[in-house]
């Protein structure tokens, strides 16, 4: 059975557990991160958010446009020092998500029920892997367009 909690409340309930000291575990919806976290089945586990950001970090944040909260990876930074996100399975990039917008920071997850750290080197590999992936689909993008999108 799966509860849904308006996204203040969540975010209380998320704060008052880094507030004891504690990490926060839940599972995510949507297929935005497919295919590392299956929004179904997986859980993630946050730890409180840094002072800053790295380059591929997986953060939870609110896009303040819509209130709605967002779980994607971190894939660079705008020149006014702004975060740059966007889901593994995604190829659209969300610009100027600032450092109030973050509220944590994903430390771990478990899919198909074994636990994954981010520091593992499967883990680390499969970011390369991806990334890798999503410029070469973006480049395929940009060339079909060029080819087919003529007017």
């Amino acid at each position: 059975m799966s509860e849904f909690i308006a996204p203040a409340d969540f975010v209380a309930v998320m704060q008052e557990s880094f507030d004891r000291g504690q990490e926060f575990i839940f599972t995510p919806s949507g297929s935005s991160m497919l295919p590392m976290l299956d929004g179904k089945h997986d859980k993630v586990t946050f730890c409180q958010k840094p002072d800053k950001l790295k380059k591929y970090d997986v953060a939870f944040y609110v896009r303040r446009r819509t209130n709605q909260l967002v779980l994607h990876r971190m894939i660079g930074f705008t020149k006014s020092g702004e975060y740059i996100f966007c889901g593994d399975n995604q190829l659209d990039y969300e610009y100027g998500v600032g450092d109030d917008d973050v509220l944590a920071l994903m430390t771990s997850f478990t899919h198909n029920g074994k636990e994954i750290s981010v520091t593992d080197f499967s883990y680390r590999f499969y970011i390369r892997r991806m990334m890798l992936k999503k410029r070469l689909r973006r480049f395929c993008g940009r060339i079909y367009h060029k080819i087919f999108d003529r007017k």
